[in-house]
């Protein structure tokens, strides 16, 4: 396991209830970070994943990604001075040796894993699908209200069909829609977040 510690029906943008100032902020700088108008706006926020997010950092809580990448560029500073931390189970050696006993992905193991870290959590998924899909069998069969989803790995009809699914579910989520996504731009829309709630904590 790889822990990083402190020193968080189809629809359109237009059909959401409104973008407050802290979510327009996010989206601009993922804007100007990866000077992709259109990645900036396919993201799409769950109207009470902000909230948790920010709750995260207050309680110490944990985010949890799909990819060791993706946890070594969360910028550690942003994760306040509660606990909070960033943890990844993908090469973990018993996800491993799960995976193979089991046929299944890492990814897959690797978010049971992750769901059984107690307390509050940020689910971050930049490049496994099968996660998403996980976290998607698992909400059908249990609560999950102390957990976020940010997804956004990339790809074509079934991933995009996916993260549609995951939208319509009733997780707390944040989602890069449609084909667009990856490593960089979920590291990038993930540091966004985390630097929006810090400076509201510091206003």
């Amino acid at each position: 396991m790889y822990r990083k510690d402190a020193g968080e029906n189809s629809r359109h943008r237009a059909s959401m209830p409104y973008l407050n100032p802290g979510m327009s902020n996010i989206l601009k700088n993922v804007e100007e970070a990866t000077n992709d108008h259109a990645l900036a706006q396919s993201i799409y926020f769950g109207p009470t994943a902000l909230t948790h997010i920010k709750r995260l950092i207050e309680m110490g809580g944990v985010i949890i990604t799909d990819t060791v990448l993706v946890a070594n560029d969360v910028d550690a500073s942003l994760l306040g001075s509660n606990g909070a931390q960033v943890m990844c189970f993908i090469d973990d050696p018993q996800v491993v040796s799960l995976a193979e006993q089991r046929h299944v992905t890492r990814a897959e193991v690797a978010v049971d894993y992750g769901l059984a870290v107690p307390g509050i959590k940020l689910m971050v998924v930049g490049s496994a699908p099968a996660a998403i899909n996980r976290m998607i069998q698992r909400r059908q069969r249990e609560p999950m209200s102390d957990v976020c989803v940010l997804a956004a790995p990339t790809g074509f009809a079934s991933v995009v069909q996916l993260k549609e699914r995951l939208m319509d579910s009733d997780l707390a989520s944040i989602i890069i829609r449609g084909k667009k996504g990856g490593v960089p731009a979920t590291s990038t829309l993930l540091n966004a977040i985390l630097r929006e709630i810090a400076q509201e904590n510091n206003t």
